[in-house]
């Protein structure tokens, strides 16, 4: 059994970390943070009261790892031994060692991880004690008698396990073989166990005793093959640049005397190149790009013979009547090709043409939906506007005849206090005036800004005397303009505004 089953690994995680270039940082977990996992593990991450199963899919930005406060790696193979011990008494001194195999299997790993199955060995022995009636089936037995112990336990555990299956969280436990060891036999297994141990120990520290002698062996194998190795620079050193000089004096000399040779093979080179240019261009003058009279120049040369001429000449005139036909057709080809193309270019225009005009069309009906649907906002507007303005010249007109009709209260009300104080005052009695024309005359009076300011009707002596000196001036010359002047002067100073100053203060 594995040292470590059913949790092969186990790792809490702290807050994740931004990475990444300097533009582009994100929230993510180191590549060394995620734990690798074999063919038949998986890893189970928490996130807050969640567990999520992960066969090795999600990466390091994956929202499920980031989140994560831990991870957990599950062994999911199937049947696992696992090996349990118990002791149960014999009829005679000494214990019987029971060892029960069970073949366990991981079915759930989120629960495994969520319920915190560490030791499946001791939940299995715990589970193994429970059985009713185990510690009394060698209690009536000898302890030679393991046989018989070994089937009584055996068919206890199989009746109990097929009615009360046994539940590990997240594990399915079946099952195995069942040894049965007397005393005798448990010492001869725990001394074999020691002994083994103990070899196992002397095999270890005689390894570490060869590999420390091997290694101060190869410590001063490697001290001397440095010596030996700086002897043989040394002299390769030496013979190096021996070889280097002798290599550059025969370099030298053999460049000089290669240097010679290459000019005179490239003139003679030169010179065979210059005759045979000449001979080709007077070859290219007589026969030019005629394979007819390049073939008749190989008859008289001997390259072949009258039939291969009368071949080639045959096979020259095949070849010129099929490239005239296939320049034909291709001629054909390309017309019929043109024209089809023409056809569609014409087609496309067309279309083009059409559509062009359709969106023409739908633009200038959309524009003229715009301008009638502005048109009748503006009409809307302005039809507002203009009951509006209605509505305040009405208003206007309103106060306005109001206005009027107050200022022609106060007129009246100023006229009637005018005169009734005129008349108390006896201004009147003295002169031959019309005291009905001066009432009626008061309105061109200008009306005074305390009694428009709400002072009241009533004004002090002095204002009315200086209000009735006044209207007494401008009765008197519409009087003057409208009568013809009296004989006697007299008469006219009778009636002197000036002199009716002090009797207003009387």
């Amino acid at each position: 059994m594995a040292e470590k089953y059913p949790l092969v690994e186990q790792r809490e995680y702290g807050r994740p970390e931004k990475r990444g270039g300097i533009w582009r940082k994100r929230v993510t977990r180191g590549d060394d943070e995620l734990p690798r996992v074999a063919a038949h593990h998986v890893r189970v991450f928490r996130v807050g009261e969640e567990y999520v199963e992960d066969h090795g899919q999600l990466s390091a930005d994956d929202p499920v790892v980031v989140g994560a406060s831990s991870v957990t790696v599950v062994d999911r193979r199937i049947e696992v031994p696992v090996v349990v011990e118990t002791r149960i008494p014999s009829a005679e001194a000494g214990d019987f060692t029971v060892r029960a195999w069970f073949h366990c299997t991981v079915t759930d790993p989120c629960a495994v991880v969520r319920d915190g199955v560490t030791d499946v060995e001791e939940l299995l022995l715990a589970r193994l004690r429970e059985v009713p009636g185990l510690t009394e089936d060698g209690s009536d037995l000898p302890i030679v008698d393991t046989a018989g112990v070994r089937a009584r336990i055996d068919a206890r555990l199989t009746a109990y396990h097929e009615m009360r299956p046994s539940v590990v969280s997240g594990i399915r436990a079946r099952h195995g073989v069942i040894e049965v060891l007397t005393p005798e036999e448990m010492s001869a297994y725990v001394e074999e166990m020691e002994k083994a141990r103990r070899e196992r120990l002397r095999r270890r520290q005689q390894e570490e005793m060869e590999q420390e002698a091997a290694l101060d062996r190869a410590l001063r194998e490697a001290e001397l093959e440095l010596k030996h190795e700086e002897i043989r620079n040394l002299q390769a050193m030496r013979k190096e640049r021996n070889r280097q000089e002798e290599e550059t004096l025969r370099t030298g000399y053999e460049r000089g005397a290669g240097a010679e040779q290459q000019d005179y093979e490239l003139e003679i080179e030169r010179r065979r190149n210059r005759f045979t240019r000449a001979e080709i261009e007077q070859d290219i003058k007589l026969v030019g790009s005629d394979p007819i009279a390049a073939d008749y120049l190989a008859w008289r040369s001997g390259d072949i013979s009258a039939d291969e001429l009368s071949k080639r000449l045959h096979a020259a005139e095949e070849r010129w009547d099929a490239r005239k036909d296939d320049r034909l057709r291709l001629d054909r080809d390309y017309e019929m090709t043109r024209r089809g193309l023409d056809r569609d270019d014409l087609r496309w225009q067309v279309e083009r043409e059409d559509r062009r005009q359709e969106l023409t069309r739908s633009e200038e009906r959309e524009e003229t939906a715009a301008r009638r649907h502005e048109a009748a906002r503006r009409w809307d507007l302005e039809h507002e506007d203009r009951l509006r303005q209605r509505q305040e010249e009405r208003t206007d007109a309103k106060e306005l005849h109001r206005d009027r009709r107050e200022w022609a209260k106060e007129q009246l009300a100023v006229r009637a206090t005018l005169g009734k104080q005129a008349i108390d005052r006896g201004l009147f009695d003295s002169t031959m005036y019309d005291a009905g024309a001066f009432i009626n005359s008061v309105g061109d009076v200008a009306y005074h800004q305390n009694a428009s300011q709400g002072g009241g009707p009533e004004m002090t002596q002095a204002e009315l005397k200086g209000e009735v000196k006044g209207e007494l001036r401008r009765a008197h010359r519409r009087t003057a303009e409208a009568e013809p002047a009296p004989d006697d002067a007299d008469d006219a100073d009778d009636f002197d505004p000036a002199n009716q100053e002090g009797r207003l203060g009387d």
